[in-house]
This record gives structure tokens, C-alpha cells and sequence, in this order.
């Protein structure tokens, strides 16, 4: 018996077994179409394991290698991709286990990974393993990458993207010139396209700076309270200017809380105009443990799944002020890369004002031509504002905040559209 008439089977107990005990939404969405799908542990390091969920296109394993990949970096730090990118926003079933119709699993093959070590099914031997760095942590992805295209050759030229949110758009730069650098070494054998940067914390200065006037202008916070998390935010960005990212951090955390108290109310930082999804997803969590949990034969039935690791946050604490603004510079004027970078107008994380700050300040040979370009609306019904030059381009999308892909799927159609159509580009960029 072979391993997919082995994970066949056991879905058909399983099943049977939750019949008995009520029923298995996962199971029920699942009969009704079986998205297929791969799921994997990586030993990225001695005793530090990651682990993947890779959908392919369609949900169907015939000639999905001719349709474009996307792989997936997922925020927090410590934000799981197997819950909130695959449930939450981008993934065939939403966390009502219902289809969603906007997945971006139609016509794309998509990776999920669950990252940094000590995140969602991902787990380490010991605390000890924890990256603490932006770099530990975009090299433990590397080799996942690497890993999936060595286990699957068919994919090797197949269009591929890296798209990051928040602190994962913060690592895609990075991540993104390692795997330049391995392409180019010939140490990795990778059709690599593009990058997508979606509520990136890619320059936490220009975000943080703009964090108290934004809620001021939406009238959470008062002028008091204004003018004292303004002080401090300009007091971080001169620290982070002089790279003393550990006392910046504390003045972080300080703001943050006068916000949170101060503001009479509480605030969604994903967006200011919705209520805060942390029900939902706590209930995310019990369903994943009971439902989904079970039909992953890789994983340990023991291991308690949760879409938030505290751990993996605090570890990488002296990082999270840490800049990726350098890489994604070398990166524009260095490559052929295709770059999108979009953001929210109602995000509180990353204020769409902050984002169009630092993405305007890059240093590369097409900054002046950016700086000048006109705005386009996106097609639809006041859905923002993008534009290009050379082969980067700036998405600003309405009524959207944190999660672009859940709050406008379809601003964010269109930038997924334009980044895989290659007649947009005709670049003769060298590494």
C-alpha cells in the first residue's frame, strides 16, 4: 500500500470516527472538494524542525508545475502561516472551514510555511533553537526552500514569488537576496520572479513614526495622548537611526501601551474599522487541534497547535526594530526582480502613510522616475491607488488593513495579476 492509499484510508476512519462523535467540518469541506495537498517537516538545523503545507494549484497535481508558485512568509513573529495565511486569508477554506471564494490556491500553487522554528506545527527540541535574529530566521527558510525544490524537481521552472506580510514582509528582502545569491552559486535551481511585500515592517521607523498621528486623525486618541506618543516615537526613530535597536524597543513597548490605555477603547491594530479577530482565532485554534490536526499524518497528535507563539516573539525581540530597507535596495538595482509593495489605508500596524514614506525613500537607480509617477486607480469600485517605475511598483488599497488579501481580494487580484504578467516587465537587469 502506498503513502496517498495510506492517508486515504485514514481520512476514511477518521472520518467514520468523527460520524460518530459529531461531525468533522474540515472533513465535510474536504468531500466536497479535495484540495491536494503536501505537508512536510523540515530539519532545518539539529532539532529544529519547520514545517510546510503546500497546496497545488487548483487542488489538483496535473500540470500544476505550468502554473505560477507563490510562497508564503507569514508576519508576528510567530504568526502561523498554517492558520492565518491558509484559514484567516489566502487558503482554499476560511475559519469557518466554508470555500473562500478568493483563495489564492485558484490557478497558483501555494507554500505555506510555518515559520520561525517554534511557530504553528513547527517545533524545536529545545528553547535554546530559537532564532533570535532576522538573519537565523531567513536562512532556517532557505533551507526549507531549498528542500521542497530538491524534493520536487517539476517545480524548478516554474514562475515563482515570494510574497511576506508584516514582519514577514520584513524578511522577504533578505530572504529574497539568500536566495538570489544560492540561484546564482548554482546551489539552488529556482525560476524566481518577483516579491510581494503586503503590511511589510520593512522600515519600522517610518512606521512607528506615523502610528500616533494616524490614530489621532481617526480620533482614537485624544491630543494629549498625541503629542506624548509622538515624543516618544521621534525619540525611537533617532535610536534607531544610531542602530540602538534594544532601547528603541522599549520605547516601543512603552508607546504601545500608553495606546492601548489611553485610547478609552479598544484598538484593532489590523484595522481600525473592524472589530479585533482574536475571537475568531482563538476559536481557530480549537478547531485546527480537533478537526484539522488529526488528518496531518506528519504530525505528533500530542503537540498543541496554536496561531501565536510568544516564544518566538520575545526571541527575536532585540531584531524587531531591525530594519530590511538595505536588502530590498540591492535587490531593486541589482536584479530583474519584480517588487510589489501594498498596504492598507486602515492599518494601524503599518499606516499606509508610513509605508508610502519609506518605500519613497529608497535609495536605487529608479527612484526619481518612482518618485514622479503618476497614480493609477485600481480597477473596481474606489478600491486605491498604484504606481510603477521600472520594476517596482506601490499599491495603496482602501478599505483594507493588515490583511490586504482578506479585507480587498479584489485590489489584490489585481496586483497578483500584474506581478505574474510578464509583459509588464522587459528588464535587462544582471546579478
Amino acid at each position: 500500500m502506498n503513502l496517498f492509499s495510506i492517508y486515504f484510508f485514514t481520512l476514511l476512519f477518521s472520518l467514520k470516527q468523527m460520524k460518530c462523535e459529531g461531525q468533522n467540518p474540515y472533513l465535510e469541506a474536504l468531500r466536497n472538494k479535495s484540495w491536494k495537498s503536501i505537508h512536510k517537516y523540515v530539519e532545518v538545523r539539529p532539532g529544529a524542525h519547520l514545517f510546510y503545507w503546500f497546496y497545488y494549484a487548483d487542488g489538483s497535481i496535473v500540470e500544476a508545475y505550468q502554473k505560477p508558485l507563490i510562497i508564503w512568509i507569514q508576519g508576528g513573529p510567530g504568526l502561523a502561516a498554517t492558520g492565518i495565511a491558509n484559514f484567516a486569508e489566502i487558503g482554499p477554506l476560511t475559519m469557518d472551514m466554508r470555500p473562500r471564494n478568493h483563495t489564492w490556491v485558484n490557478g497558483r500553487n501555494l507554500l505555506l510555511i510555518d515559520h520561525p522554528v517554534g511557530t504553528g506545527f513547527s517545533y524545536a527540541l529545545n528553547k535554546s533553537l530559537l532564532v533570535k535574529t532576522d538573519k537565523d530566521a531567513a536562512k532556517d527558510l532557505l533551507r526549507v526552500i531549498k528542500d521542497f525544490f530538491k524534493k520536487h524537481k517539476e517545480f524548478r521552472k516554474t514562475p515563482t514569488y515570494l510574497f511576506g506580510q508584516s514582519y514577514g514582509g520584513k524578511l522577504c528582502p533578505r530572504l529574497g537576496y539568500y536566495l538570489q545569491t544560492a540561484i546564482k552559486n548554482k546551489r539552488l535551481k529556482m525560476n524566481f520572479k518577483g516579491i510581494g511585500i503586503g503590511s511589510g515592517w520593512v522600515d519600522p521607523k517610518h512606521s512607528s513614526l506615523v502610528q500616533p498621528e494616524f490614530l489621532y486623525n481617526m480620533g482614537v486618541i485624544d491630543l494629549h495622548t498625541y503629542a506624548k506618543t509622538m515624543k516618544i516615537a521621534k525619540k525611537m526613530s533617532y535610536l534607531i537611526e544610531k542602530r540602538e535597536y534594544i532601547t528603541a524597543g522599549k520605547l516601543d513597548a512603552l508607546m504601545f501601551n500608553i495606546l492601548n490605555v489611553e485610547a478609552g477603547m479598544e484598538i484593532n491594530f489590523n484595522n481600525i474599522n473592524q472589530p479585533s479577530p482574536y475571537r475568531a482565532l482563538d476559536e481557530l485554534v480549537t478547531k485546527v487541534n480537533k478537526y484539522v490536526k488529526p488528518t496531518l499524518l506528519e504530525v505528533n497528535q500530542t503537540f498543541v497547535w496554536n496561531y501565536i507563539s510568544d516564544d518566538v516573539f520575545q526571541s527575536l525581540n532585540d531584531s524587531f526594530l531591525v530594519p530590511s530597507t538595505k536588502f530590498l535596495e540591492t535587490l531593486l538595482n541589482h536584479t530583474s526582480l519584480k517588487i510589489a509593495v501594498y498596504n492598507g489605508n486602515l492599518d494601524v500596524v503599518t499606516p499606509l502613510a508610513g509605508a508610502t514614506n519609506w518605500v519613497h525613500a529608497l535609495r536605487w537607480h529608479g527612484a526619481q522616475e518612482f518618485m514622479n509617477a503618476k497614480r493609477v486607480p485600481i480597477r473596481g469600485n474606489r478600491n486605491g491607488f498604484f504606481k510603477v517605475a521600472k520594476q517596482l511598483s506601490f499599491w495603496s488599497v482602501f478599505g483594507s488593513g493588515h490583511w490586504v488579501p482578506e479585507d480587498n481580494p479584489e485590489a489584490m487580484e489585481q496586483i497578483l495579476q500584474y506581478m505574474m504578467d510578464d509583459d509588464n516587465l522587459n528588464l535587462n537587469l544582471h546579478w
